[in-house]
């Protein structure tokens, strides 16, 4: 097969890591690319380096230029340009394997999937912190929210109308909730070749206060309202949608307590914990270790812990000490 693959690649301030990102895509070999970089306002030298590949590779690279809208907008108008069969998303400090792009077109030689899924090796400049590899459960299509990873059917987007969120956080989360509850045609693989950066600049501060600047209960409610929208709750993944929401909310709250007294945290946490309840009556009674068989160790045990501690009150301590541990 030769599918025509769009890849679209969000770039802001990122002329540190161009060259590597897109010489990963061309030495995976595959010609029938349209490569959409969309520079989202950057302020450095990323355009210049973006021009020299779309003069190298004209009928490969069609670069979008916009003000800064945002990572979720900046995907959501390559996906208005993207004329190829099928779309993967790369983030601008990342990189691919050689044979990323074909082992996922691989798969479509057995069907005609609206999804396929791999996983990812997080990496630092020096070594590969961990790599994280799917086995066909329910819950690996929740392992990772993010948008890479994927390779996408343009039309099963196009059709059920997916689109990124204009929000400073959780733009992927609104997206892939739809993708992941629209369909069941997709094909999990035991593969891990994209390679998720981590700079040596921490994120944690930046994250926490994103979250700070948002109204998290109405981000919630976008996000659940979309699924009810069209239809996608269903007896099959009810219980990995709450699960999904619970760790969610959990996360949030890890973020939220790396620069937040106890009492701003418990004020967080009954929000928080308040709208789980409210949507998920039963939330407590969920068979979470079973459910999310196939996860790290780590994140089930995030979220055994915070079930239990939940269960005999003691989430809100659970929640701050664990943030100001681990973050």
């Amino acid at each position: 097969m030769n599918p025509k693959i769009t890849i679209i690649i969000p770039v802001y301030n990122a002329e540190k890591y161009l060259h590597r990102c897109f010489e990963s895509i061309l030495d995976n070999g595959y010609e029938n690319l349209e490569i959409i970089p969309v520079n989202d306002g950057s302020k450095d030298g990323s355009q210049t380096i973006i021009d020299e590949y779309k003069e190298k590779y004209p009928n490969m690279f069609f670069p979008i230029i916009e003000e800064n809208q945002g990572i979720g907008m900046a995907r959501n108008n390559a996906l208005e340009k993207a004329t190829g069969d099928y779309i993967m998303f790369i983030d601008n400090d990342d990189f691919i394997d050689k044979d990323y792009i074909s082992r996922h077109i691989k798969e479509l030689e057995e069907k005609d999937y609206d999804m396929v899924l791999s996983g990812y090796k997080r990496v630092t400049d020096t070594e590969t912190q961990f790599s994280v590899t799917l086995e066909d459960y329910p819950w690996s299509r929740y392992v990772s929210i993010a948008p890479w990873g994927r390779l996408y059917k343009a039309s099963f987007l196009k059709e059920n109308d997916i689109k990124f969120l204009k929000t400073p956080i959780g733009e992927d989360i609104y997206f892939n909730l739809q993708a992941n509850t629209l369909t069941n045609n997709i094909k999990i693989i035991d593969y891990a070749g994209y390679n998720w950066y981590q700079n040596n600049i921490s994120v944690t501060n930046t994250i926490s206060n994103k979250i700070k600047g948002i109204n998290v209960i109405n981000l919630l409610n976008t996000h659940y309202g979309i699924l009810k929208e069209k239809n996608s709750i269903n007896e099959e993944n009810y219980d990995l949608i709450q699960i999904y929401f619970i760790l969610l909310v959990t996360q949030f709250l890890q973020w939220l307590s790396y620069n937040c007294t106890f009492k701003e945290i418990s004020k967080y946490y009954d929000e928080f914990f308040g709208w789980i309840k409210e949507h998920f009556p039963k939330y407590k009674k969920v068979k979470y270790w079973k459910l999310t068989k196939g996860d790290r160790l780590k994140i089930r045990l995030i979220i055994a812990t915070m079930m239990i501690s939940n269960k005999l009150h003691l989430g809100k301590i659970a929640v701050f000490t664990y943030g100001k541990l681990f973050y």
